[in-house]
């Protein structure tokens, strides 16, 4: 990976967490959550991450549950010298919702997303993206799959690991 191939995705970490930071003088805004971690697609080809998401209360289940709606936008970075068309970006653009228990700390979401750019791993609309994880106070850790469900081919999706901070 060249040195300046990594300047775009430093902008817009920057970008989103000062975005996300100045959200906090809104009370309504203030459950903003920005990840960042790894994506894996075929044959274990990585990539950088970066998603930002707005998760507002929805409603409480039981004692310690509470539903959550998200709506979100995760950009996979373009992998270089790979023998598959994995070298654009794409960014997915997502609205679902999130669970997540207060006395364990299990997250589990689902949502519905439409991308911007085509790879092999991303390669038609409408992307599913389901998320398993663990939330400690405002970090949570958090395993994600965006994929077409073989709606369009090649259906190869990517595989997320992110470390997420709750603002």
């Amino acid at each position: 990976m060249h040195l300046t191939s990594r300047r775009p995705l430093r902008a817009l970490l920057a970008a989103g967490l000062l975005f996300a930071s100045s959200l906090l003088a809104f009370p309504a805004f203030a459950q903003v959550e920005a990840s960042a971690g790894i994506s894996l697609t075929r044959n274990n080809e990585s990539t950088p991450i970066a998603t930002v998401a707005w998760l507002p209360e929805w409603r409480t289940l039981g004692e310690h549950g509470q539903l959550r709606w998200e709506v979100g936008a995760t950009h996979v970075r373009p992998r270089d010298n790979t023998a598959y068309d994995l070298d654009h970006p794409v960014t997915v653009v997502h609205g679902g919702y999130r669970y997540e228990r207060s006395d364990n700390g299990f997250t589990t979401g689902f949502g519905i997303g439409l991308q911007v750019g085509h790879t092999d791993a991303l390669s038609g609309n409408p992307q599913f993206i389901t998320t398993l994880g663990w939330r400690w106070g405002r970090f949570s850790l958090l395993a994600r799959h965006i994929s077409n469900a073989s709606i369009r081919q090649p259906n190869d999706g990517e595989t997320m690991l992110q470390g997420a901070w709750r603002f």
